[in-house]
């Protein structure tokens, strides 16, 4: 049951991707609040009810795993003096994303592997979630935090909005 919720969860966020335009995500963005309490299913659904971390409404959003246990946005200032002070980058984007830039010092792995290589997240360091604008490393950090990682920080607006090009 546990691998069936797996690849519907993978199969839902490879759907989703990051297909918004710029635009769109920058409104959506200014729209999302600051911090978010992680999805936490109490009990799974059946494979074919199950909805995407990503899709969660608002008052499931509510249910965190512990207190602990939330996703704050950061921006790319903060996220980038963070991994100066130990906390990992870590890259969601497919090898083709990678290739055309990321972020120094930034790890690489791919949304769709994140459950095969769950034991390359350190569970005792600040971890800091990118893609290409910020949709995918949202449902990475709630995939983390649904693992039970507690120190999950999303860079907002992703490598569109990296700085330093």
């Amino acid at each position: 049951m546990k691998k069936m919720f797996g690849l519907v969860f993978g199969m839902a966020l490879v759907v989703m991707g990051c297909n918004e335009t710029p635009k769109q995500e920058a409104v959506a963005e200014q729209k999302a609040p600051a911090t978010v309490a992680a999805v936490a299913p109490a009990d799974p659904a059946p494979a074919a009810e199950a909805a995407p971390a990503a899709e969660a409404p608002a008052a499931e959003v509510a249910k965190a795993t512990s207190p602990e246990a939330t996703i704050t946005d950061i921006d790319w200032n903060k996220a980038l003096e963070m991994s100066k002070a130990g906390a990992v980058l870590i890259d969601v984007r497919t090898p083709a994303e990678v290739a055309e830039g990321m972020a120094p010092g930034a790890i690489n792995i791919p949304l769709q592997e994140m459950e095969q290589r769950l034991s390359e997240f350190p569970k005792d360091k600040d971890l800091l979630i990118y893609c290409r604008s910020g949709k995918r490393s949202m449902a990475a950090s709630n995939f983390l935090i649904e693992h039970g990682y507690e120190k999950v920080f999303n860079v907002v607006g992703g490598f569109l909005a990296f700085p330093a090009k």
